[in-house]
């Protein structure tokens, strides 16, 4: 009895008292009359004379023991049961009975303090006001981990609207770390930021931020110097007096700067020879010591030695000495297998002399030199390609051009700040041009400052309030996040808390008057006070404009007001407002042309909306009327029955003085012709994915009318799955759920696949198949086949897909597009 007592006790203690160690150790931090204040905390109480400590259980009270005078606890809620009861977490409570408790409360001002000071979605960070380039129009600030602050800024500058988003991390926060993420883990390959990210997670390291790395060749190996968990992956490539390089030490310290590099191997302790790289491709004469980090192999020619050692002790870094084994000595075959626990020395010509003079068994020893001792001690770096600030200075650009772009700064008081500008989009963000990045860096407070790659490789990932993943924040110029070769990412190492604060959207709910509601359409996440995602359970909502049927649903007040809504989770809870209304600005329909079959139902799901958001979907709701009424009839559930007789009309809906039109054709119609390029390709642009180059122009060859859409590529020199795409700025409607999609294609008969996206209404993507292989010259029509009871509308992303996964039939050409159809028979 006494030991499970002892249990208790530390079980209260914890839950009460534990969490001044853990707020101290996130900013910011508020205090009240000298206790330091805890997020959703409205008081503290202090015990005068003996009095019980009670645990609710459902509706019920249980005893947990007698607190003695002189203990203080703080107060996360009041509750009007039982008599009056002061609420002090998990589920802990103390009657109110004058003379036994002192409760006191802070100021309004003080609690709104704390309020302020914990909030998720609010600004966590001095306003920045104007940048060099422009006005900023809007800031948007919340912290994803202690010290660590994500930000989006619009901006109106003299070229256009700008989107900048930044990560900052204040350098001394504890816990909070930097590293590099890889493509797959290799050097030899491709992976978007999101997935290098969220791979990197582990229960003890979150990932909360990162953003696209170094430039890139075809093969997706970095262009320059990559250190990754203490080991050297990859040598620089870039002239010196061009090099730019972000580190970060073992102490954490990061560095800015272009370190000289130079590695030297030793056998059995004779002189030394110099490697003239780390995992790069093997150039004439030279000497490669190469990794696991590379690829599954060396991937070199015939034509020079190898040496297999098995490594023993220490890294390829500035301060320490890689010592191993040889295992094996191979002349005149390449490509040696690149297994774990080993590197290989590969040399060609006169590195191949010296690698013949090693045997089995020799002692081998690396040693590298940055010439400085700060690079020698860094664990983790990452290079790019232009200095944007040094010392403080803003650098004269001479490379023009405006694109997307992606930066890293170090700030005077050892701060980082990574930025990415969105760009090639006019309505959202024109991107800028170098000597304007340049002037934003500083202006960010960066006194070091260089781009990594831009472009459609400029991306930026966050975790968000309440998930364990990161996802893009940023919109990449592709229109998708493009696959990269490495990233660098923000690491939090507070491992995961208690519920802290609820995390619920919308912010602001608007229902319409006397409106049922099966979902409020509110998400409700959890947050530990670290900002690590909590799982959140029996959420309950209460609100006086709502009321809770017995099945689950709401029913909206009919009184028009501004309320509010309480989401609660146990001792937690968070306010959002509620706005009751009962006119409509409009009224939305997924399709607006629509086919139905004789004799036949047709589903439509009206969306009434006000101020741009969904205030009602139940049908009965609206009025509903067909034109002409020989079509078919209508109920007020939205059920369409067409007639057994073909024709057109019109489905209105309406609701007060908006409405909304369906353009209906009842029975099955002829193909229906979706675009003959008769008035050219204005609506599409041209992409695509390892390629040397594509190109999309109007074309008088044509088989009916005038011109085609035709698409020229070349593909040679690529590796791995190439593309010639031809996108639709503006995706394309479909009428109804066509069996198939027709086109004729002029071939060039090179063998490759050709196929074509859509989207269905769900925004689920579906790729259909015309040919895996076009191995015809000339005009030929082809279709492919529509999958069926698929969620409509249908739009068209992408007309041409163009593609070939074989490197062996990497080759160049063009093909010719015309009267692209859908079929419905």
């Amino acid at each position: 009895m006494t030991k499970k007592w002892i249990v208790k006790v530390v079980v209260i203690a914890a839950l009460i008292f534990g969490l001044s160690s853990q707020a101290s150790a996130s900013e910011p931090k508020v205090y009240w009359d000298g206790l330091l204040m805890v997020k959703g905390q409205v008081g503290k109480i202090k015990v005068i004379k003996p009095i019980n400590l009670w645990k609710r259980d459902g509706n019920k009270l249980v005893f947990e023991r007698v607190l003695k005078p002189g203990e203080q606890y703080r107060v996360y809620r009041y509750d009007n049961l039982f008599g009056g009861q002061y609420g002090l977490g998990g589920g802990y409570y103390i009657t109110k009975m004058a003379g036994y408790v002192d409760y006191r409360t802070p100021s309004k001002k003080k609690l709104a303090e704390l309020e302020a000071a914990y909030s998720g979605g609010g600004t966590t960070t001095k306003p920045i006001g104007n940048l060099s380039i422009g006005k900023v129009t809007q800031q948007q600030s919340k912290k994803i981990a202690p010290g660590v602050t994500e930000t989006e800024l619009s901006v109106t500058s003299n070229r256009g609207k700008q989107k900048i988003y930044t990560v900052e991390y204040d350098g001394k926060t504890e816990k909070i770390s930097l590293e590099t993420a890889l493509a797959k883990g290799q050097l030899y390959g491709f992976e978007p930021v999101s997935k290098q990210a969220n791979n990197a997670q582990t229960p003890e390291k979150h990932v909360v931020a990162g953003i696209n790395g170094d430039y890139f060749d075809k093969n997706g190996h970095p262009v320059d110097l990559m250190i990754q968990k203490g080991e050297i992956v990859a040598t620089s490539q870039t002239p010196l007096n061009e090099l730019a390089v972000f580190g970060v030490t073992k102490e954490g310290k990061p560095l800015i700067g272009n370190p000289q590099l130079k590695i030297s191997v030793q056998v059995n302790g004779q002189n030394a020879y110099w490697i003239n790289s780390v995992n790069r491709t093997r150039s004439a004469n030279h000497l490669v010591l190469y990794t696991p980090a590379f690829a599954s192999s060396t991937r070199t020619n015939n034509l020079g030695t190898e040496v297999v050692v098995k490594t023993e002790s220490g890294q390829l870094n500035g301060h320490s000495v890689l010592t191993g084994t040889v295992v094996r000595v191979v002349e005149n075959v390449g490509d040696e297998q690149l297994n774990s626990g080993e590197f290989v020395l590969s040399g060609h010509n006169f590195g191949s002399d010296y690698l013949k003079t090693i045997s089995v068994g020799d002692k081998v020893e690396v040693k590298a030199d940055f010439g400085s001792n700060d690079w020698n001690q860094v664990v983790e770096a990452l290079s790019g390609r232009y200095h944007l600030v040094k010392n403080g200075s803003v650098v004269k650009q001479t490379v023009v051009g405006v694109h997307p772009r992606s930066a890293i700064g170090i700030k005077a008081d050892g701060g980082i700040v990574t930025v990415v500008v969105d760009g090639r989009n006019a309505l959202h963000s024109v991107g800028l041009s170098l000597a304007e990045m340049a002037t934003v860096m500083k202006d960010l407070g960066a006194v070091q400052a260089f781009t990594f790659d831009g472009g459609g490789s400029s991306t930026m990932v966050i975790r968000d309030h309440g998930n364990d993943s990161v996802s893009v924040v940023n919109k990449p110029s592709d229109g998708a996040e493009r696959s990269v070769s490495n990233s660098l990412l923000f690491i939090s190492q507070w491992m995961k808390g208690p519920l802290n604060q609820l995390v619920v959207n919308p912010k602001e709910l608007t229902l319409f008057a006397g409106a049922t509601y099966k979902d409020l359409g509110i998400t409700v996440k959890g947050m530990d006070q670290f900002y690590n995602a909590v799982p959140v359970s029996q959420v309950a909502y209460s609100s006086p404009a709502l009321k809770k049927n017995a099945d689950g649903s709401y029913i909206a007040s009919t009184s028009l007001s501004n309320s509010e809504m309480t989401v609660s989770s146990g001792n937690i809870s968070s306010k959002i407002k509620v706005n009751i209304i009962n006119t409509l600005d409009s009224i939305q329909v997924d399709e607006k042309d629509v086919i139905v079959e004789n004799n036949t139902i047709y589903k439509i799901q009206p969306k009434g909306i006000y101020k741009g958001k969904t205030v009602i979907t139940d049908p009965a709701l609206f009025k509903w009327s067909v034109s002409p009424a020989s079509l078919g009839t209508i109920n007020n559930k939205g059920e369409f029955k067409a007639g057994s007789a073909k024709g057109t009309g019109t489905i209105t809906i309406s609701h007060g003085k908006v409405s909304a039109k369906i353009a209906v054709t009842v029975g099955t119609p002829e193909p229906i012709l979706i675009d003959g390029f008769e008035n050219g390709v204005a609506n599409y642009k041209a992409s695509g994915a390892r390629y040397k180059s594509v190109n999309l122009i109007q074309d008088p060859l044509s088989k009916t009318g005038k011109s085609s859409a035709k698409l020229s590529y070349d593909f040679t020199g690529t590796s791995g799955t190439s593309g010639a795409y031809i996108d639709a700025i503006k995706p394309i409607a479909i009428k109804g759920n066509p069996k198939k999609i027709g086109m004729w294609v002029y071939g060039d008969g090179k063998g490759h696949w050709l196929r074509m996206q859509l989207k269905d209404g769900s925004g689920q993507e579906i790729q259909l198949d015309f040919t895996k292989n076009l191995n015809w010259t000339g005009w030929k029509y082809i279709e492919a086949a529509v999958p069926q009871n698929i969620k409509t509308p249908l739009v068209i992303e992408a007309p041409v897909r163009y593609m070939e996964t074989n490197d062996a039939n990497k080759n160049s050409g063009a093909i010719f597009i015309d009267q692209i159809q859908a079929v419905y028979k």
